[in-house]
């Protein structure tokens, strides 16, 4: 079996989930390929028996970049699976539906999503989680991704059905994602930069660029938050976002401190706990 993986990462979650999930199929001896987004379309994917859309959830949907991958898409086999994996901070309901435009595209193009998979992850944005909630939603993932790699390759799955309130919802917080050139005009850099070039190179989008009177943004921002998430100056401020910053990567090992864990949205990460540890649990028994 051949897979195409074609995802769109942020700060890196989803490529680190993506990345297990090649892992699995070489392991089981499949032919999985990576295909990021951000480096171009891929141009013939009539090879491949499995497509899976991999992308970090942005205000409740997908991004613009894999949105117009799935209005471009023409080459897939129509008769073949496609999937989706999904990466969000949080358990919400809202971040469960986060597919419904995507699900739109696809079959207005004739394509349907067999299935979805949706891991936590440590948040890029809003506020920055402990190193031992951000170790635990790795390890979880890890467990969860080889249990959704057997499902994929046994051609099964189940997709999140959206209601017309949940839809009108999503397409009320995308107007965040039409707002992002507006709000990337607002970044700024500090003093504190060093002009290392990090953001330059490492922009998806190709927005920001080095001058003599320093870094500048353009209008064409995903708002995927990579510039100021990496940045080792932590020089960048993103304007009327900049309360929601998250700078430098996660360890992703215990320390200690979940204790200081903060208690938004409890009933969703306890909920998200309990059902992966539920389906790891079956798993091993079987």
């Amino acid at each position: 079996m051949r897979i195409a993986i074609a995802y769109f990462s942020g700060t890196g979650n989803t490529a680190m989930c993506v990345t297990k999930m090649k892992e699995v199929f070489d392991e089981r001896g499949q032919e999985c390929f990576l295909l990021p987004l951000e480096r171009g379309m891929p141009e013939d994917l009539s090879d491949f028996d499995v497509l899976i859309l991999g992308y970090p959830v942005h205000a409740f949907n997908a991004p613009e970049i894999v949105l117009s991958f799935a209005e471009s898409l023409s080459t897939f086999p129509k008769d073949k699976n496609i999937y989706v994996v999904k990466t969000s901070g949080e358990g919400l309901s809202l971040n469960e539906h986060s597919s419904a435009r995507l699900s739109k595209i696809l079959r207005k193009r004739g394509y349907a999503i067999e299935g979805e998979f949706h891991y936590l992850m440590p948040y890029d944005m809003v506020f920055r989680h402990t190193e031992d909630m951000a170790y635990r939603m790795w390890e979880t993932a890890k467990a969860l991704i080889p249990l959704d790699c057997k499902v994929v390759l046994e051609g099964r799955g189940t997709t999140v059905k959206t209601g017309p309130f949940l839809r009108f919802l999503l397409c009320l917080f995308r107007v965040e994602q039409k707002a992002s050139g507006l709000l990337c005009r607002t970044f700024r850099v500090s003093k504190k930069c060093t002009r290392c070039g990090l953001c330059v190179r490492d922009c998806p989008t190709k927005n920001i660029a080095m001058t003599e009177k320093g870094v500048r943004f353009s209008n064409r921002c995903l708002l995927c938050m990579r510039c100021a998430f990496r940045c080792p100056a932590n020089a960048i401020h993103i304007g009327i976002l900049d309360f929601m910053k998250v700078n430098g990567p996660y360890r992703f090992r215990k320390t200690g401190d979940i204790a200081k864990e903060k208690k938004y949205c409890r009933k969703s990460y306890d909920r998200y706990f309990r059902k992966a540890e539920e389906r790891i649990r079956k798993a091993e028994e079987n």
